[in-house]
């Protein structure tokens, strides 16, 4: 992170603990932040973040209860840090800053996951196995051909996931509550310390629309790609069903497990925990929704 903002941040405390840092760099040199006071404050927030990297430290995730730590860390003057902000745009900037770091934490995944079809795909481009419509063997097909099927629908995901980003990084930091401020807050300085791409434009939408809509569409994105996950689950485990298969797992580790009542059969365990895994993305990706909806 920029201009000595400190290590990239994890979880609310630590987005909490950046803003105020970006706070005091940037007001101080707006002069909304007295320079005299400035190293107190500074040390105030370091010693409160050294104090939460403690085993046991407390770790607020609201601006309410992490104020008074910096108060008791730096004294109440402190408190002029919080000019021309409120809790509405910290707590938007944190929600906001942790999906994103969320998408990029998938972004990573659905990359891998492409590559490795791809390799396959280029491995089989000869290899003949059946096609599969409604649960019954219909066609022969190149394996290769039906791996791309699934490698097209993953890269439509990855493409969501670009499209969402950049909706996603967007900076709230400056909108204070519902009216924005009169204060002359530097928020385009704010968005590149905190690592966006540039500031939100309506102070309205920043953390009364926005804060709504973006974890509804980063859960449609992880619905999609679950869908497309469990659609490659079923092809191979419609087949897998089959007194010879014509894709065996790889015994050993955790692919497979011996049935306790019939040593001979071999169980498709990572099929089944992988379309398990699906189905409980999907579900828990239906509560941003429900949320949305009722508050």
């Amino acid at each position: 992170m920029a201009d000595g903002v400190g290590a990239w941040p994890q979880d609310a405390f630590d987005w909490l603990g950046a803003i105020n840092q970006a706070s005091a760099v940037i007001n101080t040199r707006q002069g909304l932040l007295d320079a005299a006071l400035a190293p107190r404050v500074a040390q105030g927030i370091a010693q409160v973040l050294a104090q939460g990297a403690e085993p046991g430290g407390a770790r607020p995730d609201l601006v309410i209860t992490f104020e008074p730590l910096l108060i008791a860390a730096a004294g109440q003057e402190v408190t002029l840090l919080h000019a021309g902000r409120s809790s509405q745009d910290m707590l938007a900037t944190v929600q906001t800053a942790m999906l994103r770091t969320a998408l990029l934490a998938l972004s990573q995944q659905l990359t891998a996951t492409l590559q490795a079809l791809a390799r396959l795909a280029d491995q089989h481009q000869a290899t003949v196995v059946p096609n599969y419509t409604n649960g019954v063997a219909a066609q022969p097909n190149a394996y290769g051909h039906n791996l791309l099927g699934h490698f097209a629908g993953l890269a439509r995901d990855a493409e969501r996931l670009r499209q969402a980003y950049a909706r996603l990084n967007l900076c709230p930091m400056g909108t204070t509550v519902l009216n924005g401020t009169g204060w002359p807050l530097d928020r385009t300085r704010m968005a590149d310390y905190l690592g966006f791409a540039a500031p939100v434009d309506n102070a309205y939408d920043a953390a009364q629309i926005a804060t709504v809509d973006r974890p509804v569409e980063v859960a449609a994105l992880i619905t999609s790609v679950a869908l497309h996950v469990g659609s490659l689950v079923e092809d191979v485990m419609v087949q897998y069903a089959q007194p010879q298969p014509w894709i065996l797992l790889e015994e050993g580790g955790e692919n497979t497990y011996v049935s306790s009542a019939m040593p001979q059969k071999r169980n498709p365990g990572l099929l089944n925990r992988t379309r398990q895994d699906a189905s409980s993305a999907i579900a828990q990706a239906m509560a941003p929704v429900l949320r949305a909806h009722n508050i």
